[in-house]
């Protein structure tokens, strides 16, 4: 594994468009189908999208394209709080870009401050202004700042070719509340065992265990966080064999049991939190 690489898992995206405010972003390797728009309003944050990574300043602009792994990591060391504006929008909303989109990859998704048209920072600062979500002016926002970026970007073909890491998480996304195993997995992929092991401790920095507890805990988080469903309930609809294997990997993951997790996000909290994603 190469040093420093996190685990990527594939992300399914509804089809409406997400507007989410972040201060002092930390989110692991990670990738979906969508457009994602990564704009820093104050401060700086770490982010690495495919190979490249950089340490982005206020104004400055990362656009990711469909199935391209990124993540964000918030600078500790920085006194200053990093407030960012991500977008993630559906290629379905992204009018006569679509097809690019979905068809290549920029050789460089960052786009410094002192590159961007005054129009992107009126675009993203409409967006964040609005009180109410106003999807149809979000979206002619969106193409705004597309028109006004693209002539800035050196675009390269075939970015968007199933690799074996997309074939492998999208498999997974979809069948990890199932009994699902390294060989049943390899079979469906038509790979042996050994490539599908290698790939998950090369590009996706763990094994295939981690990997699949990982998918089944984060359902779980948000199950504990959204009903009032049995934590036994809960451990089962997720993919884990026994209440007592769910309990163990949780605890190993968050420090602290599903039952307390669910009571302490219940609690009310004193003052309004970081917005941190983990």
């Amino acid at each position: 594994m190469t040093p420093g690489m996190q685990e990527a898992f594939y992300e399914r995206r509804d089809e409406e468009m997400t507007v989410q405010y972040s201060r002092n972003i930390d989110y692991p390797a990670h990738f979906h189908e969508c457009l994602e728009l990564f704009y820093v309003r104050s401060g700086g944050s770490r982010v690495t999208v495919g190979e490249q990574s950089a340490l982005m300043e206020t104004g400055d602009l990362a656009l990711i394209f469909s199935n391209v792994i990124h993540s964000y990591l918030s600078r500790p060391q920085s006194e200053e709080a990093s407030d960012s504006l991500l977008l993630i929008v559906p290629l379905s909303l992204t009018g006569e870009y679509r097809q690019t989109l979905a068809e290549t990859a920029p050789e460089n998704p960052f786009l410094p401050a002192g590159r961007l048209h005054p129009d992107v920072s009126y675009a993203f600062s409409s967006i964040a202004r609005e009180e109410e979500r106003n999807p149809r002016a979000e979206r002619a926002l969106v193409q705004l700042i597309l028109s006004r970026t693209f002539p800035l970007l050196h675009l390269r073909k075939g970015a968007a070719e199933p690799t074996l890491v997309y074939q492998i998480v999208s498999q997974l996304a979809a069948s990890y509340r199932e009994p699902v195993t390294l060989d049943s997995l390899a079979l469906k992929l038509g790979i042996s065992r050994y490539t599908l092991s290698r790939t998950f401790s090369e590009k996706l920095g763990c094994g295939f265990p981690e990997y699949l507890n990982r998918l089944r805990l984060s359902e779980a988080e948000s199950l504990l966080l959204s009903t009032d469903r049995p934590i036994t309930e809960i451990s089962y609809h997720c993919g884990f064999e026994t209440p007592r294997t769910f309990n163990r990997a949780f605890l190993k993951r968050r420090g602290i049991s599903p039952r307390d997790f669910r009571r302490l996000a219940s609690e009310p909290a004193d003052g309004t939190a970081d917005c941190q994603i983990n």
